[in-house]
């Protein structure tokens, strides 16, 4: 199994942030969308089986389950997708480094 690349310094990902014009992302953040997010979308669900299993059908409480699972579920990928973006952010930041101080060797 490989080993990932080391984290970039705080130097690089400034500058990366710098050349791009992207702001930092706050990984705390990410982690609570993602909580908030299933927690939000696990009540839709128990709403939509409530109101399932209720005698006779209760379309506000099925309407407003279905809109907090839309709502929650969003809200898990969204903190998802911040994820993705902070890995790829601190791997280009890397490979950046890397690239900078290589230097290539001469022919004779």
């Amino acid at each position: 199994m490989r080993t990932p690349p080391p984290e970039p310094s705080a130097e690089e990902l400034d500058r990366l942030h710098t050349a791009t014009g992207f702001k930092r992302l706050n990984p705390a953040w990410a982690k609570a969308e993602i909580l908030f997010g299933l927690v939000a979308a696990g009540a839709g669900l128990l709403l939509e089986v409530r109101a399932a299993k209720s005698d006779d059908i209760h379309i506000g409480l099925a309407a407003w389950g279905l809109a907090l699972f839309i709502l929650g579920s969003y809200l898990t990928l969204a903190g998802h997708r911040s994820h993705l973006y902070q890995s790829q952010n601190r791997l280009a930041a890397y490979l950046a480094g890397l690239t900078r101080t290589h230097r290539p060797e001469t022919r004779s």
